[in-house]
């Protein structure tokens, strides 16, 4: 049994989704309109500085939309921000960690803010990516701190998961153990968005 409740699910809706800065003409997302059914693993591709970031950000309410709506499970990105989340397991592209804390203190208290009482999963993780967990997180490498990341993001086992750049810093095996990890979340039918800039990833 799952420790967290689901609820019926429909995955990521973007309509006309649009953000133009203060000061600029140019939108940095132009009426955008797309969906990630449940089930389905999206890869979200562009170059550097296309709107990759800002459609992730967008869409968990770190800004607000100009214009069009972004939903996750019906949930309304702006009005319902806070059950959205609940709803989600997040990556940054930039991620940033509580640098003192270890590895194993970072999880259980991410895993503990989401409500989630079995570790299981965490750790088979855990495992499966050979996290350290016994060091803070400014003594790790990029590539630990990102396997971190992923756990983080995929412990709970949400129903929606968002992945700005996941693979970055991970060494092919430990690509690998990612694409496992996204096959599993497909196959208990999680919607996935993950933007990328590389093709053949995708």
């Amino acid at each position: 049994m799952k420790a967290y409740t689901r609820i019926m699910k429909t995955g990521i809706t973007l309509t006309d989704l649009t953000k133009t800065y203060h000061g600029t003409k140019t939108p940095a997302l132009d009426r955008l309109s797309l969906t990630v059914a449940p089930g389905e693993i999206y890869g979200y591709l562009g170059a550097n500085g296309a709107g990759k970031s800002t459609t992730i950000r967008l869409l968990l309410n770190f800004i607000q939309p100009t214009k069009g709506t972004a939903t996750v499970n019906d949930l309304d990105s702006v009005e319902d921000t806070v059950k959205l989340k609940k709803q989600v397991g997040y990556l940054a592209g930039d991620i940033a960690l509580y640098p003192k804390a270890t590895g194993k203190q970072t999880l259980d208290y991410l895993l503990h803010l989401q409500g989630v009482d079995d570790t299981s999963y965490r750790d088979t993780l855990v495992k499966r990516f050979g996290a350290t967990l016994d060091k803070p997180i400014a003594d790790l490498s990029k590539g630990n701190r990102q396997k971190i990341g992923i756990i983080q993001a995929c412990m709970h086992q949400p129903s929606v998961l968002i992945l700005d750049e996941p693979t970055s810093g991970l060494d092919p095996l430990m690509q690998e153990a990612f694409y496992k990890t996204m096959r599993e979340a497909k196959a208990r039918g999680a919607a996935v968005l993950m933007s990328s800039h590389n093709l053949a990833e995708a």
